[in-house]
């Protein structure tokens, strides 16, 4: 019997076409591409401030994100799969 004090996660919409389900594409790299496809999307935007937890192996693909949409980042570290990441707009004007 599971301890019913641990929180329990789930997708509010299944990723039906990764592998665990029987699809083709390999879980993981789709679940990161979604995550990294969602900033991207994020970012765009424009928002002044993004806080968002992602996995420490899209650290690097986050970074280049921020970059191309000229956003300060800061990643520090959570865990040893989660970072916590706060993405500020730099302002039109300032030097990289």
């Amino acid at each position: 019997m599971a301890d019913e004090s641990e929180p329990e996660y789930g997708l509010v919409m299944p990723f039906v076409t990764v592998a665990s389900k029987g699809g083709p594409h390999d879980d993981e790299s789709y679940t990161a591409g979604y995550a990294m496809g969602m900033l991207d999307v994020t970012l765009a935007s424009g928002v002044a401030k993004h806080d968002v937890t992602i996995r420490a192996t899209c650290e690097a693909q986050a970074d280049l994100l921020a970059m191309r949409y000229r956003y300060h980042s800061v990643i520090g570290d959570v865990g040893d799969e989660w970072v916590f990441a706060t993405f500020t707009k730099m302002a039109e004007d300032a030097d990289e």
